[in-house]
């Protein structure tokens, strides 16, 4: 497996792997992603690869399949401290793949690339219906730091 950032021509499997997540997050929350299509024009990715606060990576199998994506964008917090925060826009690991290290090589790619642009705070959200992903975010060092509450009105 190689873990490499992304070019224009992943577009096609980055977009098949944010419909699987698409899915996922619709059955887990369906009052709130019912419908919601997550893919990206080709304008859309493009702007992504430019920017200097974002990084996207690949996650390529032996047979040079995209099988992972990992979205994550780079933010100055100001305020009394200024801190340099890194956050996990998305991952996703195609659901034949699951299990086979793969969330686990792109957060670790995800985390050197985000001390050497100098973060202090590796961040992520994660859904309370997906266990599996928590479970791979904890055994990764992450742990809550508050909660996010909501109502429905």
């Amino acid at each position: 497996m190689t873990i490499r950032t992304c070019t224009m021509d992943d577009l096609e499997a980055v977009n098949a792997l944010l419909h699987q997540s698409s899915l996922l997050h619709s059955e887990g929350v369906p009052d709130f992603f019912a419908g919601h299509e997550m893919t990206l024009s080709a304008d859309a990715f493009a702007k992504h690869l430019a920017e200097d606060n974002t990084i996207l990576l690949c996650a390529e199998n032996d047979d040079s399949r995209v099988c992972g994506v990992c979205h994550i964008s780079l933010h100055n917090r100001s305020g009394f401290v200024e801190l340099k925060n890194a956050h996990i826009e998305n991952i996703v690991v195609d659901e034949t793949c699951r299990g086979q290290g793969i969330g686990h090589a792109l957060m670790a790619e995800a985390e050197k690339r985000a001390k050497e642009w100098g973060a202090v705070h590796l961040n992520l959200l994660c859904w309370d219906f997906n266990d599996g992903a928590y479970r791979l975010y904890q055994s990764l060092g992450m742990r809550p730091k508050y909660r996010f509450l909501y109502k429905e009105l």
